[in-house]
């Protein structure tokens, strides 16, 4: 009776382990890396919407199957560029004929490479997934840096929430922290400006960024 007793217990173990091996590898290897996939496509559209190196329709293109509608909709009145007192956001880009965008492309890139922002260079670090609240949701962080002629110009700290719909890793929300940098601030004033952004945390520990990837240029 022992005996069988015994052989039931181990045989509930090595389910046991064998299903936790098979969780850990399925989110580990396949689903996490996908994630942070999204996460990166994201991160590298969006930089060529704002630098002019994709028009709306490329960006909308690329990351419409990893983002969830109403996240969308969300950044729809979100300004994208602006000059003579007239702004832009993507909702205005959704329809704008191509000739109207080429028009605005040529003229911001003249302001863009007028003041040096051609020289910005946009290093990006990336998380690995968090659980989130529930166990359709997860989170990915992110942390860039904006420097411009080697010097820092902007620190943003972003928190990325992400919900299996349907079987489908989506980015449902984005939440950020920015700093910027002042040439007369000390570095003690700068470092603490960098430690007091949020989003750099999950459950009390520090977020460690494995993946990093380094974006620059205008107007490709």
């Amino acid at each position: 009776m022992k005996h069988k007793k015994s052989l039931c217990v181990i045989f509930l173990l090595i389910i046991t382990l064998l299903a936790a091996c098979t969780s850990d590898t399925s989110m580990g290897q396949s689903e996490k890396k996908q994630m942070v996939e999204h996460v990166k496509t994201v991160e590298e559209n969006e930089y060529d919407l704002i630098y002019f190196n994709k028009s709306y329709e490329q960006y909308h293109n690329d990351i419409n199957e990893i983002v969830s509608e109403d996240y969308m909709a969300s950044i729809g009145e979100e300004t994208v560029f602006g000059y003579d007192n007239a702004t832009y956001t993507r909702d205005d880009m959704v329809n704008m004929p191509q000739e109207e965008y080429d028009k605005h492309k040529e003229h911001m890139l003249n302001i863009i490479r007028g003041l040096g922002m051609d020289k910005l260079i946009t290093t990006i670090r990336i998380s690995d997934v968090y659980e989130g609240n529930q166990s359709n949701q997860v989170n990915i962080y992110t942390f860039e840096n904006k420097e411009l002629n080697d010097q820092p110009f902007t620190a943003i700290a972003k928190k990325y929430s992400l919900e299996k719909r349907s079987g489908t890793w989506l980015i449902t929300e984005v939440e950020y922290d920015k700093y910027t940098y002042g040439s007369e601030q000390t570095a003690e004033e700068k470092e603490k400006g960098i430690k007091e952004l949020l989003y750099q945390t999950h459950d009390g520990k520090v977020v460690e960024y494995p993946t990093v990837i380094v974006l620059s240029g205008v107007g490709k």
